[in-house]
């Protein structure tokens, strides 16, 4: 049993405690004693629900830079793309490689996102769990979980910008392949 259920047992006897006043459903309690109650229970309130929000607007805050930069990347990519296909007029099916190159990165950002918003999801079901079950433990878990989040996040947006790299890599050798068998045909 936590601090708080005990005190909020103590707030139940001196309720249960209280005289009644005749003729009525009023009761006379001891007003000063069930304030120190009240701010016991205020000074005992789990940190971990303190914890528990701030790895919700952590994550949220993760989530949200992870997406941006994502969509940052894949509309520089489109940008990149469509300027080359305008400069140097690839053909057709150079066109249809680079637009499956953009959707594929479009695929791997989205499961990218996805994923890392299930795994946050999931690391903050754990920890609220344990907040409620252990004081000492869910903080130490709080921290361990944010640190896992922010790594997860990291490797994420590593693994993103290798993605669109490698297909900007891909476009750029199309281009280079077209411009030298139009070379050779000139």
């Amino acid at each position: 049993m936590t601090n708080t259920d005990i005190l909020l047992e103590d707030l139940e006897d001196v309720l249960d405690d209280a005289t009644s006043m005749p003729m009525t459903k009023k009761s006379l309690v001891d007003v000063d004693k069930i304030k120190t109650i009240i701010e016991d229970i205020r000074l005992n309130t789990p940190q971990e629900t303190k914890q528990a929000k701030a790895i919700v607007d952590s994550r949220n805050s993760i989530l949200e830079e992870a997406k941006k930069e994502a969509e940052g990347i894949i509309q520089k990519a489109q940008e990149e793309a469509r300027e080359l296909v305008a400069r140097d007029q690839i053909t057709k099916t150079a066109q249809e490689e680079a637009t499956q190159i953009i959707a594929n990165a479009h695929e791997q950002a989205d499961a990218y996102i996805k994923e890392t918003q299930d795994r946050a999801s999931e690391i903050l079901g754990n920890a609220t769990t344990q907040a409620n079950e252990m004081v000492t433990s869910a903080q130490n878990k709080s921290r361990e979980m944010l640190t896992a989040v922010n790594n997860y996040a990291d490797d994420t947006l590593l693994s993103i910008d290798d993605a669109l790299y490698k297909a900007l890599t891909d476009v750029r050798r199309i281009r280079q392949g077209i411009m030298n068998s139009q070379n050779k045909n000139s």
